[in-house]
Formats: C-alpha cells, structure tokens, sequence
C-alpha cells in the first residue's frame, strides 16, 4: 500500500501556502501524565541488509514517548535538525514551519515510576514515526512507552545519530513482500533490545504491543505472525503482505479504516477472514490514507492542499480523538492488562 508523503504531490508550488514564522501546534493529550520524549540508536551487530543498502551493521533510529513524572525543561523536537530540513526543503516549506511539531512532549523529562507497558510502532512507506507523534503521545500520557521505528533505507530523511541522513535504498522503493519482511526483522529486532533503553523508565517487558501506519501495519501483523512476545496489534489502514494474509493471528489485532479503493485493500480483508483472536473494526467514512497519521492535523495547520495529501475531509480534532480513544481502550484491554 502506497503511503502518500509530503513529496507525493511532486513539490508542486501551488500546493503550499506561506509558513513564514509559523509553529505548527500538536492536538492535546488526554491522559493525566506529562509525556516525555527522547532518542537513540539501535545496532544489530549481526545484520546487513542489501535490500536496505547496508554496508555494514543495521542501524535504527528510534525514538521513544514515555510517561513522566514531571515536564523535561524544553519542548520536545522529534526530527532533528537535519530531518526537519529535509522534509520542509523537500516539500516547498519555509524553513521552521515544521516547528513545534513534538511540543505535545518534552525533552529530558523525569520518568514515571512503576513499570509500562510498551508498543511498538511503525511508520508507512518513507514516512517517519516523528509524523505519528499525536497517538504516540497521547498513549503515553496513558502510561505506555511508545517505541518509533523509523526504516533505514527507506525513510525519506532519518538521522540515525551523528547529524547526517541515512541514504534511501532502491529495493525499498515500493511496498514488497520482502520490504515488509525487512521491516519484520527490525521490529524483532528492537523488541529483543528493549531492556537495554534507557531513560524511558522501567519497560514491562511482558506487556508489549505494536501498531503501525499503512506499511506499518502489515509490519506489525507480519512481526506478531513470527514473535509471540508481540501480545496484540493495530493495523491503520494499510494494505498486508505476505503469508500472514493467508494463515491469520491468534493474538486480538485490530484495523482502523478508511475510505479507499477496495481493491487495495483486499489483502487487509482476507487477513480478517483468518483472525481467529479478538478483530475489532472501526470505519472512517471521510477518512483517507493519511488521516491515520499527523496530516490530519498538519495539513490543515500549514495551509497544505488535503486531497493530495490524502488527508481527507474528516474534522482533524474529531479524527485524533477517536483514533487515539480506540488505541489507548484497545491496548489498554490486551496489553495493559
């Protein structure tokens, strides 16, 4: 399923409108935690990935909301400077317009106390997780670490640690049953490492979901069909790939959905027909491809064009809050539990 980011409308000039000294402003979180945020990066020692341009070990960027004790000392910036600019040069922005793009976190916050459950979560097709910042924190607000895995090689603009851009990969081009499975192993990955992250507070490692945007959905279903660990999943609104279609779940997995071709979504039904474990289904008639992530409110706020940023025509405030309510009551019943 193809993912539609800013570079999809080609960089049209018409489609922008003036950002100059704009700060975009994130929806607010629902739960009673103060949301923390931080980075870091993962190397498997052990893996290369030609499909991803490897040329030695995998890197990962990641980057984790935590509940928190108390607010950190300054607003959070999920894209780091080189991300952000690459994303507003890419797509016809002034500079900064991306700005307060994390502000519903900050940064060096003091962790909650107890222990959290985890979810895992991965983005659509070249998009970052920065963009799925709005259910990330408001889970987090929730009490769960959320854990973003952006996609080396594939992501348009990922800084993996020292300030430079990792090169996108050819074979990650389009959506493939070996680019999903490439993403699998990165999510298997990241959840045998988990233990070892820090300052995110004390992670339940028993308690451990994933949910992810379009390709990250199929991801997700893809991971909980090879890792049991994984005790339940979120599909929003993408496309699956490979055997998982076929042979199903026996762990709850859900799917927000929305309004689209039928055809390209004929491999997300017949994973349904094979759930055998709690399947729980919610429609957006007015909802399009990337009103499941932070376009949705993005798109509107820098004056961009929401038919070709598949934003659709839904209330961006009524769409955060119900995705984020279905997410947090979901997760809530089968991870958190």
């Amino acid at each position: 399923m193809k993912s539609l980011l800013l570079t999809a409308v080609l960089l049209a000039p018409a489609v922008f409108a003036s950002t100059a000294g704009a700060s975009v402003s994130p929806p607010p979180t629902t739960g009673s935690a103060p949301v923390g945020f931080t980075r870091t990066t993962l190397t498997d020692a052990f893996r290369s990935e030609s499909i991803a341009g490897d040329i030695g070990p995998r890197r990962l960027a990641l980057r984790v909301w935590y509940p928190a004790a108390a607010s950190g000392p300054a607003v959070a910036t999920t894209l780091s400077p080189a991300e952000q600019a690459s994303w507003e040069d890419s797509a016809g922005l002034e500079r900064s317009a991306l700005d307060g793009l994390g502000s519903a976190a900050t940064a060096d916050a003091p962790a909650a106390g107890g222990s959290h459950p985890v979810l895992l979560m991965s983005p659509g097709l070249g998009a970052t997780t920065a963009f799925m910042g709005a259910h990330a924190s408001d889970l987090a607000s929730h009490g769960f670490v959320v854990v973003g895995i952006d996609v080396s090689g594939e992501t348009q603009a990922v800084d993996t640690g020292e300030g430079v851009l990792a090169p996108m990969a050819p074979g990650l081009a389009n959506a493939s049953v070996a680019s999903i499975e490439l993403r699998s192993r990165d999510m298997r990955f990241v959840l045998s490492r988990l233990g070892s992250l820090h300052g995110a507070g004390r992670l339940d490692l028993g308690r451990v979901g994933a949910f992810g945007h379009s390709n990250g959905g199929a991801t997700t279903a893809t991971a909980m069909l090879a890792d049991r660990r994984l005790r339940a999943g979120v599909n929003l609104d993408g496309a699956i790939f490979g055997a998982v279609a076929q042979r199903g779940l026996d762990r709850p997995f859900g799917t927000l959905h929305g309004a689209g071709p039928d055809a390209a979504y004929a491999s997300l039904f017949e994973l349904r027909s094979h759930l055998r474990g709690p399947r729980p289904y919610a429609y957006f008639p007015r909802a399009r491809h990337n009103s499941f992530t932070d376009f949705v409110w993005l798109v509107p706020q820098l004056g961009l064009d929401p038919e070709a940023l598949e934003a659709g025509t839904i209330d961006p405030a009524a769409a955060v809050a119900k995705q984020t309510m279905l997410l947090r009551r979901f997760f809530g019943r089968y991870v958190a539990a």
